[in-house]
């Protein structure tokens, strides 16, 4: 993807989500976050805004492991929820800014969209804002599955390989399913649920898949 590009689907996304977010009442703001039960819908926000000032300021040793995301969350969790979206409203198009001039080649700062889309969907989760667009989510699985692997996951928009071990095996499901999934924002069972045309392999490709830990509960959003 080119960077224009890549910049504009982050840009799009922020804007998306500071519409959702801005004006929501403080229970609405307390809210837990199904898919990220450690954070509230203001923890969730305060991690996009800190994703955003640390990449543009550097600040990427531990990126983007949870203690590095961490301290995005403290460090904002005591501010009004406008004073976060002011600060992203600063600091997300420096960041889009960064991504266009080519200056940097770390895969984190040149896709910010990929973080971005998967937060976005958890929020729509959490107070029901609406999915991303598929041309963001489209955009992410292009990222995240670009190698070759033994599992093939059919869906209506196309074809994706997935996977480093395991037995080759065929398995069909949505777009956004997967999407989901890759972030572990979908149980092993729901993932043993699609249709794979050999359901004995299911049950080892549904702890393979996802690129993060599953989610204990399934989550439908």
């Amino acid at each position: 993807m080119d960077a224009k590009t890549s910049a504009e689907l982050y840009h799009a996304s922020r804007e998306r989500v500071t519409a959702a977010v801005r004006g929501l009442a403080a229970a609405d703001l307390d809210r837990q976050v199904p898919a990220c039960p450690q954070w509230s819908v203001h923890n969730l926000v305060s991690h996009l805004v800190g994703v955003s000032a640390d990449f543009v300021a550097g600040n990427l040793a531990g990126a983007p492991r949870p203690p590095w995301t961490a301290v995005q969350v403290e460090f904002r969790r005591n501010l009004p929820i406008d004073a976060v979206l002011d600060e992203w409203a600063t600091a997300g198009p420096a960041l889009e800014r960064l991504v266009v001039s080519g200056t940097t080649s770390h895969p984190l700062v040149c896709n910010p969209y990929v973080d971005a889309s998967a937060h976005e969907a958890d929020l729509h989760g959490a107070i029901g804002s609406g999915r991303p667009p598929a041309e963001v989510w489209s955009a992410t699985l292009d990222w995240m599955l670009d190698s070759p692997g033994p599992l093939t996951v059919i869906t209506p928009d196309g074809t994706y390989s997935a996977g480093s071990g395991g037995p080759p095996a065929v398995v069909r499901t949505s777009s956004y399913e997967l999407f989901r999934a890759i972030f572990g924002r979908r149980s092993a069972a729901q993932i043993r649920a699609w249709d794979w045309e050999r359901p004995d392999y299911a049950a080892g490709w549904s702890l393979e898949l996802p690129r993060l830990p599953q989610t204990s509960v399934p989550l439908n959003d």
